[in-house]
């Protein structure tokens, strides 16, 4: 053995011969470049492996479908493992057993035994998609629903390692459940499911509250309003607005179009030919079956005679670009009404809609305002009190001096006047023209003794009242300025008479 490698010390020693072209274009790998013999000594192919290729070559193979061919060798080797070590890495479409060298096929088994105990690693990916093909085929397990539960763990654990397989992998779930007939709420985690909820929320928009409404916009709009500044700043406003202004969309198509706001969105659901497990090898146990499956009211699938054909909304089943843009031309617009330091443009929606959003924003504005004026509760126990203080004045006039009573009754109406202006927020000249309207009827008299016009006192009053009867106290649309009957009584308990 040492003069061997005494022989292969000398070759790679030799310049000339590494430097020449045998050696120079090369593509190194992690093995010898030269080996010894026993090195060459191939390893013993396993009986299964042997067996199951002989397969491609019996009598029925050659008249029956690659499909067929993939799953009878699949059922075959469903219960081999092997423990052969691979690192290469190749490619192939559409893999499967009858294309791949031994060295490749005990590579794979080898992985395959290692995934099935929970060791799920990265490998070439063919690798990948026969042991999905396996699974979808029902070759690993008793029944269809532990196949479907291994296929999704799978799946769920691999795309982050190789997301190349993201983009077959829900519709052969999905596709899976169709098949085999499993339950529908198997099928609530994939995009093509949580799309078809979203849209029947905004097709159904009459039976789901505000919140709902604007999920479903939020999840289906091209344009991602959550992300939005204004959005950001101003979240309860902007999802009631915009869940609004979808709402009052919707009405007005209803009344002055032919077709829906959803219908225009998305369109409507349309029945085609489907092709079950599409990209996929995919043996189809079941050629002359007739079924029907129903997953929503816009999502159901038919089999006749073994020709599946699918209802449902086409098209693209990603974010929408039209509701896009009625969402920008809505943060666009509550951007404008409130001042919004950062404005945005938006195009593609038609004047009537933008009409239809303003007014909805000014409403919903109009409306918070009326339900955030707080009503001020008055405390009946210090009205008591200013009862009490004017009694006793009343009694100090009876005794004291005509000199002493005037002083002493001027003090005590100041200390009265005082509370009742801590109380309403009212300077004295608004109380005495609050009392002139409540009990002597000369308000232009108190106005002129204080020296101000009635309407700048009336408007002084009713904006001091706001906050306690959240609406005027003082009609001032005529010539006399009237107290609104409904708050004549609550007025005088809480300013009394002098």
């Amino acid at each position: 053995m040492s003069d061997v490698n005494i022989i292969i010390n000398q070759v790679l020693a030799d310049k000339k011969l590494v430097n020449s072209k045998a050696f120079r274009d090369r593509v190194y790998k992690d093995e010898p470049i030269i080996k010894t013999a026993a090195q060459f000594i191939k390893q013993e192919t396993p009986s299964e492996i042997k067996e199951m290729k002989n397969l491609a070559f019996t009598p029925e193979a050659y008249w029956k479908t690659s499909a067929w061919l993939f799953y009878t060798q699949g059922k075959f080797m469903e219960n081999y493992s092997d423990s052969f070590s691979y690192n290469d890495d190749f490619i192939k479409y559409y893999p499967c057993y009858r294309d791949m060298t031994t060295e490749q096929l005990r590579g794979y088994f080898s992985w395959r035994t290692c995934v099935r105990n929970g060791n799920i690693s990265k490998a070439p990916l063919p690798f990948v998609f026969i042991y999905i093909y396996e699974l979808i085929n029902c070759i690993g397990s008793e029944t269809p629903e532990k196949c479907f539960i291994k296929l999704k763990d799978f799946c769920s654990i691999y795309k982050d390692t190789d997301d190349t397989i993201c983009k077959y992998t829900d519709n052969w779930l999905l596709d899976f459940i169709v098949y085999n007939e499993l339950d529908s709420s198997l099928a609530d985690g994939l995009h093509e499911i949580k799309f078809d909820h979203d849209m029947l929320t905004l097709m159904k928009w009459k039976e789901h509250d505000n919140d709902e409404i604007f999920s479903a916009v939020s999840a289906l709009s091209a344009y991602q309003l959550r992300k939005s500044m204004f959005f950001i700043s101003n979240p309860d406003d902007t999802k009631n607005v915009v869940a609004r202004c979808f709402i009052k969309l919707s009405e007005f198509f209803e009344e002055k179009r032919k077709s829906s706001l959803f219908s225009k969105l998305f369109g409507n659901p349309v029945e085609c030919s489907h092709n079950m497990f599409a990209s996929a090898i995919f043996y189809d146990r079941m050629p002359l079956r007739s079924c029907e499956y129903k997953l929503s009211d816009i999502h159901s699938y038919t089999c006749k005679n073994g020709r599946w054909s699918c209802r449902k909304i086409y098209g693209n089943r990603n974010r929408n670009g039209h509701l896009g843009d009625l969402v920008k031309a809505i943060d666009s617009l509550l951007r404008d009404h409130n001042s919004f330091r950062h404005k945005i443009s938006f195009d593609g929606v038609s004047k009537a809609a933008i009409k239809v959003i303003q007014n909805e924003i000014e409403l919903y504005y109009a409306e918070k305002r009326r339900n955030e004026a707080v009503k001020i509760e008055i405390d009946v126990s210090k009205l008591g009190s200013i009862r009490s203080a004017s009694d006793i004045t009343r009694e100090k006039l009876l005794v004291y001096s005509d000199e002493e009573n005037e002083e002493e009754n001027n003090t005590a109406a100041g200390n009265i006047a005082d509370e009742v202006t801590d109380v309403l927020a009212l300077d004295k000249n608004e109380l005495a023209f609050m009392r002139a309207m409540l009990y002597n009827g000369d308000p232009a008299g108190a106005a002129h003794k204080c020296g101000k016009m009635i309407s700048i006192l009336a408007d002084s009053v009713n904006e001091k009242l706001f906050d306690s009867f959240g609406d005027t106290v003082i009609d001032f649309t005529g010539d006399v300025p009237m107290l609104i009957e409904d708050y004549t009584d609550e007025l005088k308990t809480m300013i009394p008479e002098e």
